[in-house]
C-alpha cells in the first residue's frame, strides 16, 4: 500500500524482519532474503548445551546482508523485544549491535541458543510480549499498524511435510511438531502469549490489527515462505479493503 513507516518495534520473526527493514530492506530484498533460510544451512551445531543448535551461519547471513551494524545505524528507528532469563523480565533492545539484538529476539527457548548481553541471558521476546505495538505507542507512534502471528497452526494439526532435500534440522523439527507433547507445549504457549495481548488490547489497541491467517502453517515451516507471503498480502488487501469501505 505504500506506507512508510516512521518507527518499527518487533518481537522474535517481528524483530527480525523489522531490523531487516529499519536497514533498509525493500519487499523484494526481505522475500529474497528468506529464501536463503534453511534452518539446517543456517544453524549449525551447538556449541553449548543451552540449545540444539548453534546460530553462527545465521549471525554470517544477517552480516552479510546488513553488516555489522549499529541501531544508530538504522534507516528507520528501531526496537526489539527479549526476554531477560536472568532477571526473569522483558528487555527492549535499541542502542548497540543489531545482529546480537536479532540473534535475542528469536532466540526460540531450547531450539536456538541464548545471547548474553551485558550481564544478561536472552532468549525470544514472545514469551512476555509478542506483539509490542505498545511499546511503539510508549516511543511516541500516533498510528499504529501491529501485524499478529499468533494464530498459527493448532492443537492437533498435522504438520506439513518437509521437502525431501531438507536437512537434518528441518525434518527433526517437523517431526517434532507432529508429537502431541510439542503440540501441548505450543498451544500453552499461545493461550499465555495471547492473554497477554489481550489484556494490552484492552487498554490501548493498534489503530490497524493484521492477523493474517496462518492456522496451517507452523512457526518453522520456513519451506512454505511463499504461502506465507500470499496469507500475508491477503491479509492488507481484505484490510484494505475493510478501511474503504468504513472510510477510513
Amino acid at each position: 500500500m505504500g506506507v512508510q513507516p516512521d518507527l518499527i518495534t518487533g518481537t522474535s520473526i517481528g524483530g527480525l524482519i523489522g531490523a531487516l527493514a529499519a536497514a533498509g530492506l525493500q519487499h523484494d530484498d526481505l522475500a529474497a532474503f528468506f529464501q536463503k533460510v534453511n534452518l539446517s544451512q543456517m544453524y549449525g551445531l551447538p556449541g553449548n548445551a543451552a540449545g540444539l543448535s548453534s546460530a553462527n551461519k545465521f549471525e554470517k547471513l544477517l552480516v552479510d546482508t546488513i553488516g555489522r551494524i549499529t541501531f544508530a545505524d538504522l534507516q528507520i528507528p528501531l526496537a526489539v523485544v527479549a526476554t531477560d532469563l536472568v532477571n526473569r523480565k522483558i528487555v527492549i533492545l535499541d542502542e548497540g549491535d543489531v545482529v546480537t539484538a536479532v540473534l535475542a529476539t528469536i532466540a526460540f527457548p531450547i531450539i536456538f541458543p541464548p545471547v548474553e548481553r551485558g550481564g544478561m541471558l536472552l532468549v525470544d521476546g514472545g514469551l512476555l510480549n509478542n506483539l509490542p505495538f505498545d511499546i511503539a505507542r510508549a516511543r511516541g507512534a500516533t498510528f499504529v499498524i501491529a501485524v499478529d502471528l499468533s494464530n498459527s497452526a493448532p492443537y492437533g494439526a498435522q504438520a506439513d511435510p518437509v521437502p525431501a532435500a531438507s536437512g537434518i534440522l528441518e525434518r527433526a523439527l517437523a517431526l517434532t511438531q507432529r508429537q502431541r507433547i510439542w503440540q501441548v507445549l505450543t498451544t500453552v504457549t499461545d493461550i499465555v502469549t495471547v492473554q497477554s495481548l489481550n489484556a494490552r488490547m484492552a487498554i490501548a489497541p493498534p489503530d490497524v490489527l493484521l492477523r493474517p491467517d496462518m492456522s496451517t502453517i507452523g512457526i518453522f515451516d520456513f519451506h512454505r515462505l511463499d504461502e506465507g507471503i500470499v496469507v500475508g498480502e491477503t491479509a492488507v488487501q481484505e484490510m484494505e479493503e475493510h478501511q474503504n469501505q468504513i472510510g477510513v
